[in-house]
């Protein structure tokens, strides 16, 4: 599994255990006026996972330590033998619906053949810098603060930089499951975002809300248009502060 991985795999080692930092935040909210059938606690969680365009690997499994953490706080304050607290999951997850963390999160399961692993054995941390992201079009330094231009992504092969040492260095993806007493997550707007961050030189859905099936999604927050971003070039502008859009959702309980 993911412990043999980091076992054998140096620099997923190097940059999953020193280089970055996983933040998660739990809080046990008590219900006020609680019905006869509702639970009197509520568990909120917020989480930020890695940014890197080749990284699809390593949010995958940050997003099954997010859920692991949430188990354990689960299970050391539950008096019970199942879990008996509503469960609201949240944050920047910088991965599109079709992602390992995305497939994790709502089928509870990666196996190994998935895509977010084809760059597990290629990313070196050091493809972090301004240089290379600009190398190889992932961002762009071309376009002015005063005249953006919107642009479809569109991105070269990083492959061809990768040392054969590397490729001899390759070492097989796991399947990640999470555990049977995790609850099955269900997304709070009907239909999935056409996105959520509008960039100049990148658009997608990167933010969910989430939810244990404890909760009924009942009506989610209008999302702007690409037409009615592009007005504007992108996001951030004059009337949107920030450049990813806020997801907003009401759960019936």
């Amino acid at each position: 599994g993911i412990n043999d991985l980091l076992r054998n795999h140096e620099e997923l080692r190097l940059v999953t255990m020193e280089k970055i930092g996983q933040v998660l935040q739990i809080a046990k909210l008590k219900v006020k006026d609680p019905q006869e059938d509702q639970s009197e606690i509520l568990v909120l969680a917020n989480t930020h996972l890695f940014y890197h365009p080749m990284a699809d690997h390593i949010r995958a499994m940050q997003a099954y330590v997010v859920c692991k953490k949430i188990d354990e706080v689960w299970r050391n304050n539950s008096k019970h033998s199942h879990h008996p607290y509503p469960l609201i999951l949240c944050g920047d997850l910088n991965s599109d619906p079709l992602s390992g963390a995305a497939k994790l999160l709502f089928t509870r399961s990666v196996d190994g053949h998935h895509d977010c692993w084809k760059h597990l054995n290629e990313y070196r941390w050091e493809m972090g810098t301004n240089d290379y992201m600009v190398e190889h079009q992932y961002i762009d330094d071309e376009v002015g603060a005063t005249d953006f231009v919107y642009q479809n992504e569109g991105f070269r092969n990083a492959e061809q930089d990768i040392t054969d040492e590397s490729n001899r260095q390759a070492r097989s993806p796991p399947s990640i499951t999470l555990a049977s007493s995790f609850p099955q997550l269900i997304s709070g707007c009907s239909e999935m975002p056409t996105f959520t961050n509008f960039a100049v030189d990148f658009v997608d859905t990167l933010d969910y809300v989430l939810a244990s099936d404890a909760f009924m999604p009942k009506r989610s927050a209008r999302m702007p248009t690409a037409e009615e971003v592009k007005q504007f070039v992108a996001m951030p502008n004059e009337f949107m502060p920030s450049d990813h859009v806020s997801v907003v959702c009401d759960f019936k309980w």
